[in-house]
């Protein structure tokens, strides 16, 4: 058994037999020649089982222990460093980077509001406020009739022909705005035609102003018989006239103290001073009910009262109620 525990002995690379290597033939020699004998005791350099058992287990035990300090190096490399599965980028190349963004909460952290002297410094100073428009005052050729208009208005000096072939022309200033659009005439006429209709509608009046303009008594008294009431004093007047939309007119007329509930047309004119002709001044001479010159025209009621907010119409307001009449000279 020596000589196979050799064998075995040295196939072990933990326990390798170091001594010389026996000569074969004076080995056979003695096996053949010598008597057998048995022994129970081992040589030195040969490991119990035990030994055997014991230093296998000593290599498992250092194995895992390699094994554990390896699996950690490299959880600690790995977190320092982070995954090296992908090439880093080029020289000069932004990576895009992952923005962690925080759970949100019940609780909002409040917007400091700046003080009164950081807002104070921080307002950009208001500009000069613009100047309200200029008013200039207008009198005619004549010298009969005077009037303010804006500034940026002009105002064209027409002559017309007579309502009738045995009247004479009479003088028409026609009012155009910035835009150069006509928004008001004075016609200075002795006498007009009226229209008539099948179809009155009511109306009402919006807005009025009494105006301090003398006016020709014989003549108040004429038109207060002919329409059985009085008329006067004369005055600016917003009207409207309800049929299909609503109509409406911005000029001057004369007050009537009984309100008819019905109208087929309103006049617009007033009756002017002795030696002075009728005067009608404002966006129509005469307001139709059916609404076929009506210079305005709404949906409602609601919306014609709105209209009376706009600057078009504070400014119409404003030059027909300046409006001053004088006998020609």
């Amino acid at each position: 058994m020596d000589p196979i525990k050799n064998m075995m002995s040295g196939a072990d690379p933990l326990n390798r037999d170091t001594s010389e290597e026996p000569d074969g033939e004076s080995a056979l020699r003695r096996m053949l020649t010598e008597p057998v004998a048995f022994s129970d005791s081992r040589p030195p350099n040969v490991a119990t089982l035990e030994e055997v058992r014991r230093r296998r287990r000593a290599r498992r035990a250092g194995l895992a222990g390699i094994a554990a300090a390896a699996v950690t190096v490299g959880v600690l490399v790995a977190t320092n460093l982070g995954s090296l599965t992908s090439a880093p980028a080029p020289a000069g190349t932004a990576e895009p980077t992952a923005t962690a963004t925080a759970p949100a909460t019940g609780t909002a952290t409040p917007t400091p509001m700046p003080s009164a002297a950081s807002s104070a410094a921080l307002a950009v100073p208001a500009g000069p406020t613009p100047a309200p428009a200029a008013w200039l005052s207008y009198t005619d050729a004549t010298g009969q009739a005077s009037f303010d208009i804006k500034e940026g208005w002009s105002v064209q000096t027409v002559v017309r022909s007579g309502p009738g072939s045995d009247q004479p022309p009479f003088i028409s200033l026609d009012v155009h705005n910035s835009a150069n659009a006509l928004i008001a005439k004075l016609d200075l006429v002795y006498d007009a035609a009226m229209g008539t209709c099948a179809d009155p509608k009511p109306f009402a009046i919006l807005d009025a102003v009494d105006l301090d303009i003398p006016q020709k008594p014989n003549k108040v008294k004429e038109f207060s018989e002919y329409k059985g009431l009085p008329w006067g004093p004369s005055r600016f007047t917003y009207t409207i006239i309800e049929g299909d939309r609503v109509f409406g007119s911005v000029a001057l007329s004369e007050d009537r103290s009984v309100k008819e509930p019905l109208i087929c047309t309103y006049t617009n004119g007033i009756i002017a001073p002795t030696g002075v002709p009728f005067a009608y001044f404002g966006d129509v001479n005469y307001l139709e009910a059916d609404g076929s010159n009506a210079p305005l025209a709404f949906d409602s009621v609601a919306e014609a009262k709105a209209y009376m907010t706009t600057q078009d119409y504070l400014d119409l307001k404003r030059m027909l109620i300046s409006l001053e009449l004088w006998p020609m000279k």
